[in-house]
């Protein structure tokens, strides 16, 4: 009963935002009183595209300290596109990352691997620091996830996950604070939508056979810091948390996200991510993730 309402309700407000964004009335002429149509100002809308390769390679032979061959490589791909009118503000933020790596004679096997797609319109308050929030956001992954990697002599891999296995679809609708400008807050009522499309993985992630989806209601928090370092470092982290409103608080999802970027020139960077993330439908202890790249780095445009 609980998943049915906030379902409802976020859907009557999607709509109802999709209502107020399409149907905004123009500015009337100030000499006639009526509506003058004409298209949105470009400058209502701000893009940025960057893209950066990164990889390592080393060969060994007859090195007296020993030495095991290995190649890697990384992409990542981020597009952020703002839209701003009045109070009123969307943004779409995609985030995407793939990288393989391979270890003497072995099979490549994948190093990171994210897709990542947030969605957020908003309406600020007369106090223009507090909003009105609705998010939808998705994250999946590209390509084969397995347990053991690199398998014992004779073992075979354990697959863990694919594309679309799992996949989370999540939506919030609450409000937004932000003091300053590098600062925020955000929390609401919220609904996770959990995608498993190969059954093999189901008992995984649903501890049930055969099951490909899972609707939960919840709530959700968001507190997220970004900061220039220095003139060319930038430092951008959050942590996230769902919680569902049937299950203990123990159960409580968490995100921590932490990724400073530096830029040596137009065309290299480093980058270093440390995530932490806790779900108990997956696994009851803490996963972590570190990576450290530096390579090819480039902006289409925006900064």
């Amino acid at each position: 009963m609980i998943e049915k309402t906030i379902t409802l309700t976020l859907v009557a407000v999607l709509v109802t935002a999709i209502s107020v964004f399409a149907q905004t009335e123009p500015a009337p002429n100030p000499d006639t009183g009526e509506p003058v149509l004409e298209e949105a100002e470009s400058s209502n809308w701000s893009h940025s595209l960057r893209t950066s390769l990164t990889g390592t390679q080393a060969t060994y032979r007859n090195w007296s300290q020993g030495g095991t061959d290995n190649l890697s490589i990384l992409g990542t791909t981020a597009y952020v596109s703002e839209y701003t009118r009045d109070k009123y503000a969307y943004k779409l933020d995609v985030n995407l990352r793939y990288g393989q790596t391979r270890i003497g004679d072995g099979d490549f096997i994948k190093s990171d691997d994210r897709i990542r797609i947030r969605n957020q319109a908003s309406r600020k308050f007369r106090d223009e620091r507090l909003s009105a929030i609705f998010n939808v956001n998705f994250e999946s992954q590209f390509d084969k996830g397995y347990e053991n990697p690199i398998p014992e002599e004779g073992e075979e891999r354990i697959l863990i996950s694919r594309f679309m296995a799992p996949a989370y679809i999540t939506e919030v609708l609450g409000l937004g604070y932000r003091p300053v400008e590098n600062l925020r807050f955000e929390g609401g009522i919220a609904m996770k939508q959990t995608i498993v499309a190969d059954t093999s993985l189901s008992f995984r992630y649903f501890q049930e056979h055969d099951k490909t989806f899972r609707n939960e209601a919840g709530l959700s928090f968001l507190i997220g810091y970004e900061r220039r370092i220095m003139e060319d470092i930038h430092y951008a982290g959050y942590v996230e948390t769902f919680t569902n409103v049937n299950r203990a608080l123990s159960n409580t999802d968490v995100l921590f996200v932490n990724e400073i970027t530096g830029r040596i020139n137009r065309y290299i960077s480093a980058n270093v991510e440390f995530v932490l993330a806790y779900d108990s439908d997956v696994d009851p202890d803490w996963q972590v993730k570190q990576i450290i790249s530096v390579g090819f780095s480039y902006s289409f445009f925006g900064e």
